[in-house]
């Protein structure tokens, strides 16, 4: 009797080995989806960053590039309000600086939106300052402010004088 009893207490030790061991792995494959997912996640976190600090650049890059085109319409009024300077080295000046801030806008990726007369008035690229009378409707009559987008984003629509039709009225 005492062989089968032996017997008996082995098969129940290697049984209770084999749970233990079932028991572990499955700890173990928890364990280890838990860190693969905790991975995951981190990946995840650190792309949204990124992507979140991008945002954050380019809003702050249009930002100052609005403020430089504020200064570049102030150079090309001075432009044209001394065309027949007295002092041409004066206007050299003003046009090389000028020239300056629109290659460096240029190399930011900043163009300018072509808006000119008697062309159609687009929405999406400018913006009505006035309406004027005039023989068709929705042209562009005259361009106050020049538009500029960086890609497809318009940062700044133009500031145009759309014509309005004229209509005649008979009072008989």
């Amino acid at each position: 009797m005492e062989d089968k009893s032996k017997k008996r207490s082995v098969k129940d030790h290697f049984s209770d080995k084999d749970k233990e061991r079932k028991q572990m792995k499955e700890e173990r494959d928890r364990y280890l989806a838990g860190w693969q997912r905790s991975q995951a996640d981190f990946l995840n976190y650190k792309k949204e960053q990124a992507e979140r600090f991008q945002k954050m650049v380019k809003y702050e890059k249009e930002k100052w590039i609005l403020e430089l085109l504020d200064a570049l319409d102030l150079f090309e009024r001075a432009e044209k309000t001394n065309q027949g300077a007295e002092n041409p080295v004066v206007l050299a000046g003003f046009l090389q600086i000028k020239k300056y801030f629109e290659d460096f806008l240029k190399k930011h990726g900043v163009q300018e939106i072509v808006s000119e007369p008697d062309k159609k008035f687009n929405p999406r690229f400018e913006e009505v300052a006035e309406t004027v009378e005039g023989e068709e409707e929705g042209i562009i009559a005259e361009v106050v402010r020049k538009g500029y987008q960086i890609g497809e984003k318009v940062i700044r629509p133009a500031k145009v004088k759309v014509s309005k039709k004229i209509t005649i009225t008979n009072n008989n």
